[in-house]
């Protein structure tokens, strides 16, 4: 139990990040990671150790929150910060922000398998090689699920009704 307690305090702030993409809430998200640590704990026996801890947690957020979601109707859209160590106009910033929430508004319109990955590996930075091992794919697969991502992405960007939504 000490252990484990150990575990979830290393862990908490990841888990709870990655639940709080797929929700948008802070309550929600809270409670999602709690769900997240006690499927964890209930299933710890079953742990086989082919990855590591982080990775084995960071799956059972992944598949929890997309189950979540698909029950719920309801999509993250947190993809990306931009951070600069150079501070811009006021206009700039302003446009900077816009320009983040007509991502996160397009990214609504990706499938949530899609959404996950992506997360994975522009929020959490995590390689390729770490989101396989946590969505049970091959590199390969998940190669390919984040350039088809990015091409959707791409595809929306033009779409010119997206544009008027970006425009509201």
């Amino acid at each position: 139990m000490t252990a484990f307690d150990e575990l979830m305090i290393r862990y908490e702030r990841q888990i709870y990040r990655v639940c709080y993409r797929f929700v948008e809430n802070r309550e929600d998200a809270m409670d999602l990671a709690q769900e997240v640590f006690i499927k964890a704990f209930e299933h710890l026996p079953t742990f086989r150790q082919e990855s590591s801890l982080k990775t084995w947690l960071y799956r059972i957020a992944m598949n929890h929150c997309i189950n979540h979601v698909k029950k719920h109707s309801q999509e993250f859209v947190e993809v990306t910060e931009y951070t600069s160590s150079v501070r811009a106009s006021a206009h700039a910033q302003m446009e900077e922000r816009e320009q983040r929430e007509h991502l996160r508004r397009m990214v609504k319109h990706l499938p949530p398998k899609q959404k996950a990955i992506l997360e994975l590996r522009i929020n959490e930075q995590l390689s390729y090689e770490e989101i396989a091992k946590i969505s049970g794919r091959s590199v390969s697969t998940i190669k390919a699920s984040v350039f088809f991502a990015l091409g959707k992405l791409r595809k929306l960007v033009k779409d010119p009704r997206i544009q008027k939504i970006r425009r509201v």
